[in-house]
């Protein structure tokens, strides 16, 4: 498992590439509409950081070592971002202390969605926002049928990635007052569309 996570860090941005490109503009409407003090869960390599307003103190959560090194390395230099090696599960970090959080295709990679949102919402400030871009599980059967006989190959490749999360139900269950999101397919050369969700919660 190691070897997969050190594989899967260095090689994750070349592979990503392909995909890139249309994940920027959701990239905009989430990492790019956090104000304030802002919380990322799962940073990854830092492809959010070009995204965020200028100048807001971040705190970067990234548990994967080989991860946090590419990130440490983008962020220095800048005076206003930390970094935390915790997992999402189980934030170091006081109740009602920020105004945004975010988290960008992250909530199909970690052991427990419901507690690191739950997490997200003990940290935000009453009245933070959650913003948040995943893949998700698809409304048809046979969709459905797919990503689930599709899901242990992929999780394998992925070091943990799975298809058939029914992400937004998960955020809707955690106490929010407001919960808004847009499904849309994603569609990745010949593969069949991926459900996809870009949205935001208040707490």
């Amino acid at each position: 498992m190691t070897l997969s996570k050190w594989f899967f860090a260095h090689w994750y941005e070349t592979l990503n590439s392909v995909v890139e490109p249309k994940v920027v503009p959701h990239r905009k409407d989430t990492a790019g509409k956090c104000t304030g003090e802002i919380l990322e869960l799962g940073a990854g390599g830092g492809l959010n950081l070009p995204y965020f307003e200028q100048n807001s103190p971040l705190t970067l959560v990234e548990p994967d070592k080989y991860m946090r090194d590419k990130l440490e390395k983008r962020i220095s230099g800048l005076s206003n971002a930390r970094i935390l090696a915790d997992s999402g599960e189980s934030l170091s970090l006081p109740n009602n202390s920020f105004d945004s959080a975010v988290s960008t295709l992250v909530l199909c990679m970690v052991d427990d969605p419901e507690k690191v949102v739950s997490e997200i919402h003990r940290v935000l400030k009453p009245g933070g926002r959650y913003f948040f871009y995943e893949h998700v599980l698809g409304d048809s059967r046979t969709g459905r049928r797919f990503q689930h006989v599709l899901n242990p190959i992929w999780k394998c490749l992925t070091t943990g990635c799975n298809l058939d999360r029914d992400i937004m139900k998960v955020i809707a269950l955690q106490g929010f007052r407001h919960v808004s999101g847009s499904k849309f397919p994603m569609r990745i050369g010949l593969f069949p569309p991926i459900p996809n969700i870009v949205g935001w919660c208040v707490k």
